[in-house]
């Protein structure tokens, strides 16, 4: 346990000097992420998976690996390790319905991706010109797109990818498509599922050699379901329109060594309004648990250009049932370009049982805060507690960094979250950006910074850094 502060030399550093070490402290992440070993099946049964595979086989042995992920959800067993190929794509949503599996990778070279577009949509043919100019429909259709991603460069950490916009009916003046006219803005009908790009370039596959579709519709979640006992080890999730690992209530969960990129963009959708519209909020989380959790472990993970949240288990006062949320360890995690770094919530509701007890987060770096959700960056709360209970027990965040966000480092909602103790934490931003938004109220991060955050959420030893924020354009803003 923390008794001290935690890098408290940063105060006395020139920006520049902070900069560079914070630097060399994500890259430390990083390379452990990156670096991390093989897991070692200890007798249970293990199915491979491999490109060069084939689905006619049983998938029991490295010679004889199965091709897909459909393959793959008809022959899982309770105790199941199944193990992707290293250097390999593949595609689709991987049902986590049995208990006590571990997903996790064989071989050598850069971890498996587990993709959320379902193939590449480069092929001239599927995209065919409308009537409109410079607008093309895909020939498929899509139900709820949230990203699309040309060129990818299938390189650790990138964030200079080609993307789409996404154009919604009653936003920024968009309703009819008509009115699609920049280039590479797309518009996915929630009713008919028809996706339509704009493209100034011409056919789109004829300028693209990849182009990668990331559809609530097709792929929920790449890693979908609650079974007890999973655990996700040295994988990297890319491209899913909607969840990376996504969970309702879950029982001894393990995520660790894993990447996350380009996850999210899904919408709310709901009730139609009037006006042809539709609920316009997006979403989309790396690692998420929506109910209750004994056991939720994520450790020594790096996420990167998620639309919505890094890490998180929450539930909402609106919903229904019991919700306990208890044996919660966030640790080592390296979260960059997120709305949302780590959020968590479980909102009271009268007749229910709610409870938040042993929760820890420690040794994360949240940084660049909201840079990569195009459309809604300015109001990124970084480290967020939202609704939560009033039965909240030893539930401490400590040793963590929280540096540069367009909204607000700390964002604390309910008087649930006065139990939270926040200790030993780094807090860096430009002098006169935003701390908090904290219980009905906005602070500023100045002077006043300390004082706030030891009366607010009992940090005793807060480190402040003012500093102005880098030069975004490598994250797209």
């Amino acid at each position: 346990m923390a008794s001290s502060q935690y890098m408290a030399e940063f105060e006395k550093m020139p920006p520049a000097q902070v900069r560079e070490k914070v630097d060399i402290m994500a890259q430390e992440i990083r390379n452990k992420v990156i670096s991390a070993k093989n897991y070692i099946p200890h007798g249970e049964r293990v199915i491979y998976l491999s490109n060069a595979g084939c689905d006619e086989n049983d998938g029991l042995s490295v010679e004889k690996p199965i091709r897909t992920i459909e393959k793959l959800n008809s022959i899982t067993q309770d105790g199941d390790t199944v193990l992707f190929k290293r250097g390999d794509i593949f595609r689709g949503s991987v049902k986590v319905v049995h208990e006590n599996m571990t997903f996790s990778a064989y071989g050598e070279g850069v971890k498996p991706i587990i993709c959320g577009s379902l193939k590449n949509y480069a092929d001239p043919d599927l995209w065919q010109p409308t009537e409109y100019e410079n607008v093309y429909r895909l020939t498929e259709t899509l139900d709820n797109v949230g990203l699309i991603i040309f060129n990818p460069g299938y390189t650790y950490g990138s964030t200079d990818e080609i993307y789409a916009d996404r154009a919604m009916r009653g936003k920024n003046g968009f309703m009819e498509l008509c009115d699609l006219r920049d280039d590479l803005v797309f518009y996915n009908d929630y009713e008919t599922g028809e996706l339509y790009l704009c493209s100034h370039g011409g056919n789109p596959a004829e300028r693209f050699y990849d182009i990668e579709i990331g559809a609530k519709g097709c792929v929920s979640a790449v890693f979908d379901g609650g079974a007890p006992g999973a655990t996700f080890d040295n994988l990297w999730v890319l491209f899913a329109g909607c969840h990376g690992i996504s969970s309702g209530t879950a029982i001894n969960r393990t995520v660790k060594n894993c990447i996350f990129g380009w996850i999210g963009g899904a919408a709310f959708g709901g009730e139609k309004r009037g006006d042809g519209s539709w609920n316009t909020t997006r979403y989309g989380n790396a690692v998420q648990i929506y109910g209750g959790c004994i056991g939720f472990h994520v450790e020594n993970n790096w996420m990167y250009q998620i639309f919505d949240t890094a890490i998180t288990h929450q539930y909402g006062g609106y919903s229904e049932g019991d919700c306990i949320q208890e044996d919660v360890i966030y640790r080592g995690n390296l979260t960059e370009g997120c709305f949302w770094h780590i959020e968590f919530y479980n909102g009271g509701r009268e007749g229910t049982k709610r409870y938040v007890k042993d929760v820890y987060m420690t040794g994360n770096i949240c940084r660049y805060g909201g840079w990569g959700c195009t459309g809604r960056c300015g109001g990124a709360p970084m480290f967020c507690g939202a609704g939560m209970c009033e039965d909240v027990e030893n539930f401490v965040a400590e040793r963590n960094i929280f540096c540069h966000s367009p909204g607000v480092l700390v964002q604390f909602i309910d008087e649930g979250n006065r139990k939270i103790v926040m200790r030993n934490n780094v807090y860096i931003d430009p002098m006169g950006a935003r701390l908090g938004r904290m219980y009905g109220n906005i602070y500023p991060f100045d002077d006043t910074a300390k004082d706030t955050l030891k009366n607010l959420v009992h940090e005793q030893e807060p480190t402040v850094v003012f500093m102005q924020k880098p030069n975004m354009n490598y994250l797209k803003y």
